[in-house]
């Protein structure tokens, strides 16, 4: 069992780590984004909804099964839903505002540099790389849909690749936003209420 909320809390912070460059443009407008992800966890399938009001969901699907995970960030909390064990962990939700890149002036303040322009996948992209905490992330944002397109994280002792596979403007039902309640056990991870 704890083995479980281990590896439920390091893909959590995964999904913040993967979804705070992104989140706060896409945080305006409603959305269906699926990645196809590259991870030294193995290959893997990110699914990502937005209400357009601060409200996400993150499915990761692996070999080993499906991590969901809740974004609210008006109430600045994420739930991770482990639906085999039928708990959820509610986990406090404090995304750093210099590293979500959304135009020049934003890219500006995370210290970020241009890549310059390029299309990927038929999407006319502006690419910015950051580096925090030792980790070199590269970010190509598609101009006609306002959404990261390819996304590289390189550090020390971890990589990623991000890279969208499809992608919808329509608004998910709001019921995907909310975490399981009957027959689920609630867990509080510090700081969380």
């Amino acid at each position: 069992m704890r083995k479980v909320v281990a590896q439920t809390v390091i893909l959590s912070v995964l999904t913040i780590c993967l979804c705070s460059q992104s989140h706060a443009q896409w945080s305006k407008k409603p959305f269906d984004a699926t990645y196809e992800m590259q991870t030294n966890m193995g290959n893997q399938t990110l699914r990502m909804l937005n209400d357009g009001q601060g409200h996400v969901r993150n499915e990761i699907t692996t070999p080993g099964g499906k991590v969901v995970s809740l974004i609210d960030t008006p109430k600045k909390v994420m739930y991770s839903i482990m639906e085999a064990q039928k708990m959820v962990m509610r986990i406090p939700y404090n995304p750093d505002p210099a590293t979500a890149i959304t135009d020049e002036t934003s890219a500006k303040a995370a210290k970020a540099i241009s890549l310059g322009t390029k299309t990927i996948d038929g999407h006319p992209c502006h690419g910015w790389k950051t580096e925090v905490k030792g980790a070199t992330t590269e970010t190509w944002t598609g101009d006609d849909i306002n959404c990261v397109v390819l996304s590289t994280t390189k550090g020390p002792s971890y990589s990623s690749t991000m890279k969208l596979k499809k992608y919808s403007t329509e608004t998910p039902l709001a019921s995907v936003f909310s975490p399981p309640t009957s027959g689920y056990k609630m867990m509080e991870m510090p700081g969380a209420k």
